[in-house]
């Protein structure tokens, strides 16, 4: 049987890639959906952001920087990206390289369980984006590190995939043994390395043993991701089409009765 791998081997792997359509190859992305999933989270990750331009911001998990980048091209200078995966952080590093815009970017290969390399309440605003919590398989104590490094009052914002949402998917492809383990186990494998796929409930509990209140419960999309790809990457090439889709998105998709079957959960707590 072939070894699974660390999500730091895959991403070291895999580093390259990271930002090709094909990523990585052998796998299926959705991209259309993933585009509503990319504008829901930045929506909301935009409506908590503090307005002061000095303030120091974590990405914890950061990859190749993506998310990094909005902030910085909004004025954000002083971010520091963490990741596990060295591949990664040089792959963000090439990407603020080409930016000809000030920054005060950071690059810290660190465990997002275990950050020892920051002191408590340092941080005026923590967001861990795309499945780092998950692919830690350790969502509790990911969260607490999250909490602890922030200053009192910040806002720390998840986004992870969903645990039901990926039961249909597992029977579809005839996966029945692997659809009743990740319900029982929370466990699935949507690479070559494991995750820990979480319900809105589950992860509330997350953010309430780290000493965060939990403010908004996102679900990113909540229908987008439900429409065949080759119908909605038609309709949404049509920017009228496409923003009356994501108006509906944003209607419901912060209905806590529709989030666990979204593409991604999105939480947004307080410290």
């Amino acid at each position: 049987m072939k070894r699974k791998k660390t999500a730091e081997e895959f991403y070291d792997d895999h580093a390259k890639d990271y930002s090709t359509i094909n990523f990585p190859e052998g796998y299926s992305n959705a991209r259309a959906a993933m585009s509503f999933a990319d504008d829901i989270t930045w929506h909301f990750m935009v409506k908590y952001l503090p307005k002061e331009k000095d303030i120091t911001i974590l990405d914890a998990g950061a990859g190749d920087g993506f998310w990094a980048q909005k902030y910085v091209e909004l004025g954000y200078k002083n971010i520091v990206l963490t990741d596990i995966s060295s591949g990664m952080l040089k792959q963000a590093k090439e990407r603020f390289a080409k930016l000809s815009i000030e920054q005060n970017v950071q690059y810290v290969k660190s465990d997002i369980v275990n950050m020892m390399e920051f002191e408590n309440d340092f941080f005026d605003y923590v967001y861990s984006q795309y499945d780092p919590v998950s692919y830690s398989l350790k969502p509790k104590e990911a969260l607490k590190e999250l909490a602890r490094v922030a200053k009192k009052g910040a806002y720390v914002i998840t986004c992870l995939d969903t645990k039901f949402r990926r039961v249909p998917e597992l029977i579809e492809a005839g996966m029945i043994k692997e659809a009743k383990e990740l319900l029982e186990t929370n466990i699935s494998y949507d690479f070559e390395h494991p995750q820990y796929n979480l319900t809105w409930e589950e992860l509330t509990e997350c953010y309430k043993n780290a000493g965060l209140e939990v403010i908004e419960i996102i679900g990113a999309p909540v229908f987008m991701h439900q429409v065949n790809e080759e119908i909605l990457a038609k309709l949404a090439s049509d920017p009228k089409i496409r923003k009356e889709l994501l108006e509906i998105e944003l209607k419901y998709c912060i209905k806590p009765s529709l989030a666990n079957f979204a593409g991604h959960l999105q939480m947004v707590g307080r410290k």
